[in-house]
């Protein structure tokens, strides 16, 4: 589980810098909001492929192989960012820590969920996701640290670093003994299979949920350190530190989801937490905050994006072993990359209505998403086999 847990950290150690140093990367290449929610659009369209790719790959070659594979892919993009001089070289690498971090999510969270017992499945899916915002404090800690001194593109050389290690590590752990069991048994196109008859409308619920969740979550948080400079006067360092306090709120969101979904079933803890994460986002971008009140507020909009823990419980539960990594793959960043559209949504809108009510429209989406959830049944303490 610890080397899963880094891998997902590490990955989006990297991916997060984007949003991280979007104002330093846009003033050093002279590019406009628009031309940078391209770049951030373009890794998200990367999970896309590296989702669904190395998502059929980890069905036919194993779990593992595939989650060393993904974290390859990644820290070479990474390191290549100490190059970057061009608008094409940084929409080139966004592509590929993209297609790293998608490859990455479908196979971790399959491979967790085979190992562990039903009744702890949840916990521990909580316990790996919370990989993401610990990769988030990492590549805050990376723009107060390293920025400074060396500037953006050392800043992303330096996540290549660790995710080595971690794949040193990767090559030592066991591999699923229930894809084991049915190795061989994937079709020839295992994409294919999710379109049929039995499964079309868990992979229509599931992606439609899938959206709207990822709709909510990168309208809003992709363009906040830009929020946070022009809305709250705040530097890039300082709204890193701020940054920080949501990120200690959402790795205890994470893991107390987790333990949550094996309590009250994943259908209710679903609901509670989108909804309230929507709330949080009306409060934070509508209602003018005292200085005393955008640390409590960080915290719980932090905290309640802790429903990210829910999808790899939820689709594991869904789908067959033969296509299991294929579906998590598909579905969950085929969402991602539909939203390559929100980043340039927030940044258009932002120029007709201002940042706050821009980054608002991220609550209509969550609540939908919350109330959608109800059209699966409830797989709480399923075994898989």
């Amino acid at each position: 589980m610890l080397t899963v847990l880094l891998a997902w950290t590490f990955e989006a150690f990297a991916f997060m810098l984007f949003s991280m140093l979007a104002l330093p990367i846009m003033r050093d290449l002279n590019l406009t909001p628009v031309e940078y929610g391209a770049v951030m659009s373009t890794a998200l369209l990367g999970t896309v492929a590296g989702g669904i790719l190395i998502g059929m790959l980890a069905d036919k070659i194993g779990r593992v192989k595939s989650i060393a594979l993904a974290l390859l892919i990644y820290a070479s993009a990474a390191a290549s960012m100490l190059a970057a001089h061009t608008y094409h070289h940084l929409l080139a690498a966004a592509a590929l820590i993209g297609f790293g971090l998608g490859s990455e999510w479908s196979t971790g969270m399959t491979l967790i969920s085979e190992l562990v017992p039903a009744e702890k499945r949840g916990l521990a899916v909580g316990i790996v996701q919370s990989g993401w915002p610990l990769g988030v404090l990492a590549a805050i800690a990376d723009t107060i640290l390293v920025y400074p001194l060396y500037g953006w593109r050392t800043a992303f050389a330096a996540a290549a670093l660790p995710a080595l290690l971690v794949l040193a590590m990767t090559l030592r752990i066991e591999e699923s003994p229930i894809w084991l069991r049915h190795r061989g048994e994937t079709p020839r196109i295992p994409l294919a299979k999710l379109f049929t008859r039995d499964l079309l409308r868990n992979v229509a619920i599931a992606l439609a949920i899938d959206v709207l969740a990822m709709f909510s979550y990168w309208l809003f948080w992709s363009w906040v350190p830009v929020f946070l400079a022009t809305e709250k006067g705040l530097t890039v360092v300082k709204s890193a530190e701020w940054l920080s306090v949501t990120q200690a709120g959402a790795w205890l969101g994470y893991i107390s989801y987790g333990y949550l979904q094996d309590r009250l079933g994943r259908r209710p803890t679903w609901t509670i937490f989108l909804s309230t994460e929507a709330t949080m986002i009306i409060l934070y971008t509508l209602y003018p905050a005292t200085p005393q009140l955008l640390i409590p507020i960080g915290f719980l909009l932090g905290y309640f994006t802790g429903y990210w823990s829910g999808f790899g419980a939820l689709l594991s539960e869904l789908f067959p072993t033969d296509i299991r990594s294929t579906a998590l793959g598909f579905i969950f960043n085929t969402g991602r990359g539909i939203n390559f559209i929100s980043p340039l949504i927030v940044a258009y809108l932002s120029q007709l209505y201002g940042w706050a009510a821009a980054l608002s429209t991220a609550a209509i989406a969550a609540y939908t998403a919350a109330l959608l959830v109800w059209l699966f049944p409830e797989t709480r303490g399923k075994t898989l086999e």
